[in-house]
């Protein structure tokens, strides 16, 4: 009677059943023929995982050596002293040696920016160019400023349509809006001294209606006005 009533108000544990025990027989079957196999699968993935760990602290570490170079680089570059900081010195790396060791980290890639501007003013353009497009880092506003190295090396070269491509990729690939309207303004100006006036009217009237308040809108503005004296077209 007592057993019961226990069914009826208290909750009733579950039996094991010959299905279920059959199942964990098959269960324990299956990791006695196959323990070797487990076995080697964990070993694997323990040491794929010490593996990424490694690598991980080693990218950190090129990450931190790299951006010590670099600065010291940057401060050659600031004074002008363009050879040095893309050989080196004495004391220290200089950028085509952080790019040769380090390329793959953050300040490796942005080493390979800096080392483009250093080789313009070297009036060594298509070295530049080279490593402006070398650019593979994840940063959008510095991926933007190597496509518009990659324009001005274009513009030294006279491959005008080519350069105001990259300053328009430029514009697109950048975050930062000032660096968008930036960009976009001086493809405009690339058309514009290729004769290509229509093209270069409709990208400063981007500029003035995407970016407003911005110095390149307020330039754009200054850009259709001097077209519009020169053309007699107020609609410019």
């Amino acid at each position: 009677m007592e057993q019961s009533e226990n069914r009826k108000g208290g909750q009733i544990m579950p039996v094991e059943t010959d299905s279920q025990a059959e199942k964990i027989d098959r269960l324990l079957e299956f990791f006695i023929l196959n323990k070797n196999l487990i076995i080697s699968v964990t070993i694997g993935v323990i040491a794929i995982a010490g593996w990424l760990f490694f690598n991980h602290l080693q990218r950190q570490s090129g990450e931190a050596d790299a951006y010590r170079l670099l600065s010291h680089a940057e401060s050659n570059a600031d004074i002008g002293n363009w050879q040095q900081a893309v050989d080196g010195d004495g004391s220290m790396k200089g950028l085509r040696d952080i790019i040769r060791e380090y390329g793959s980290t953050p300040s490796g890639n942005r080493a390979k920016i800096l080392i483009g501007e250093c080789f313009l003013a070297l009036q060594e353009v298509d070295s530049a160019l080279t490593y402006y497009r070398a650019y593979a880092g994840n940063n959008r506003d510095l991926a933007a400023s190597a496509h518009a190295g990659e324009a001005s090396c274009l513009l030294r070269k006279q491959k005008f349509p080519e350069a105001a491509a990259a300053f328009e990729k430029a514009s697109e690939t950048a975050m930062n809006k000032a660096l968008k309207a930036s960009y976009l303004s001086d493809a405009a100006d690339t058309y514009l001294s290729t004769g290509k006036m229509n093209a270069a009217v409709d990208r400063y009237k981007q500029v003035i209606r995407n970016y407003p308040g911005f110095a390149a809108a307020a330039k754009a503005q200054e850009s259709l006005l001097a077209l519009a004296g020169k053309t007699g077209n107020v609609d410019l």
